[in-house]
């Protein structure tokens, strides 16, 4: 149900989806950042949950699908809080759920992949889940992706949104890698996997293996 009112959602406000690569079995997806869309967008795609800042789910809309999906909320400002999680990511991943990650920490302009932070990777570590690169991306015939689609540093949501809205169409890219990976430690894990993301955002969608478009 989730994953079709995002599909409506999206493709009410004019968001369009393109899919390359094949969707991951259940496991961690580590993906860069990069809007509150980048939720509706994973929701669309694949059933699955998320981690993501609190402040999330105080967002109109975005938070409630948000919750619905099951999302584990984290207190970016307390660092006690990374070690609070960790055992409901493990049950999450426990459970057969694709459980996505944005190790960045927040979300950015999309012009490159910042750090990745390695402590939430633990728990896939721990359990020996497969880990799976993400990148996801946006265009904006009519407009600046970077400020108009990406949301970040101190723009404000209702002006963002309300701005996004006037849009013809909005292009959304999600690729996914075709590696599964293991590791036994968690910073290779961190760096292995920003270099996959990073790898992602320069493959064209015509060497990608499977391509689905979602209107």
């Amino acid at each position: 149900m989730l994953q079709r009112w995002s599909e409506r959602l999206l493709s009410a406000i004019g968001v369009r989806i393109e899919v390359n690569g094949e969707i991951p079995e259940p496991g961690l997806i580590v993906s860069n950042h990069l809007s509150y869309l980048d939720i509706l967008v994973f929701s669309a795609v694949a059933n699955c949950i998320f981690v993501s800042k609190r402040e999330v789910k105080s967002w109109p809309g975005i938070g409630w699908i948000s919750s619905l999906s099951g999302t584990i909320y984290i207190d970016r400002a307390r660092r006690a809080a990374t070690h609070a999680i960790q055992s409901k990511m493990q049950s999450a991943l426990s459970n057969g759920t694709r459980l996505v990650l944005f190790p960045e920490g927040t979300s950015s302009d999309g012009l490159q992949v910042m750090h990745f932070h390695s402590s939430l990777f633990q728990p896939a570590l721990d359990l020996g889940v497969r880990i799976t690169a993400a990148a996801i991306s946006y265009s904006i015939a009519d407009g600046d992706a970077a400020r108009e689609a990406c949301y970040w540093g101190d723009m404000t949501l209702l002006p963002h949104l309300l701005n996004l809205l006037t849009k013809e169409s909005v292009q959304a890219s999600l690729k996914f890698s075709q590696q599964h990976l293991q590791f036994s430690d968690r910073k290779e894990a961190a760096r292995t996997m920003r270099f996959e993301v990073e790898r992602l955002r320069g493959v064209s969608a015509a060497r990608a293996c499977a391509t689905r478009l979602l209107k």
